[in-house]
C-alpha cells in the first residue's frame, strides 16, 4: 500500500495469481486415474465495477473468450446471477476450457481489473456424484466443494478430495476459506 492510499483510505486488490490456474490443465490426467473425471465444463465468476471502464475491459475479455471458444468449438455462456456476478461458463474438453478461462482471466487483469476475479470453478464426477473444484484467485490454491443438496454439503468427502489433490495442485489448507457456491451455473453439469 502507498503513502497515498494509506492518506485516503484506499486499498488495492491483490492481483490474481494465474500460474497454479494453470496447472490444472496437466493435473486432470492424473485426476481421472483418481476416480475424478472432468465434466466437460469451467466457468469464472468475477465481480462486476460500477466503472465504464470495468464494463469495456470485461467485455473485451469476453470477446477474447468468445474468440477462443469459436476457433475451439466450445459452447460459452455469459450470464449475471441473482448477486449480480458475472459468470463466464465454457463448455468442451478438459485443456481447452483450461485454457480459455486463463485467457479470459489474463485479458481482465492486463486491463488492470483482475482483483475482480473472485473463483474459477470445475465439475468433476466423483461416485456418481458431482463434486467441484473450486480456484480462488486471491488465495492462487484450489478446495474441493461437494454439495449433496440443496444447502447442503459432504464435508468428509471434501477433506478426503483435499488429500487426494494435494500432491496435486495447491490446495487451501485454511478450512473456513472453503466457501461454498450455491447456485452456481454448472450446477447441473
Amino acid at each position: 500500500m502507498s503513502f497515498f492510499d494509506a492518506l485516503f483510505g484506499r486499498t488495492r486488490l491483490k492481483k490474481p495469481q494465474f500460474d497454479p490456474f494453470f496447472r490444472l490443465s496437466t493435473a486432470v490426467t492424473d485426476l481421472e486415474a483418481k476416480g475424478l473425471t472432468f465434466a466437460g465444463a469451467g466457468a469464472v465468476c468475477c465481480r462486476p465495477s460500477e466503472e465504464m471502464a470495468f464494463a469495456d475491459a470485461l467485455r473485451q475479455a469476453e470477446d477474447v473468450t468468445r474468440l477462443y471458444a469459436d476457433e475451439h468449438k466450445l459452447p460459452i455462456e455469459c450470464s449475471d446471477d441473482k448477486e449480480n456476478f458475472r459468470w463466464i461458463v465454457l463448455r468442451g474438453p478438459a485443456e481447452d476450457v483450461i485454457t480459455g478461462l486463463h485467457a479470459l482471466g489474463d485479458t481482465l487483469s492486463d486491463q488492470g481489473y483482475g482483483g475482480a476475479l473472485l473463483a474459477a470453478l470445475f465439475p468433476f464426477r466423483d461416485r456418481n456424484a458431482t463434486s467441484f473444484l473450486v480456484y480462488n484467485y486471491k488465495r492462487g490454491r484450489f478446495y474441493p466443494f461437494r454439495p449433496t443438496a440443496r444447502e447442503d454439503r459432504d464435508e468428509a468427502r471434501e477433506i478426503q478430495l483435499q488429500t487426494l489433490l494435494s500432491p496435486l495442485l495447491p490446495m487451501e489448507a485454511e478450512l473456513e476459506r472453503w466457501y461454498p457456491i450455491w447456485d452456481n451455473p454448472l450446477s447441473d453439469s
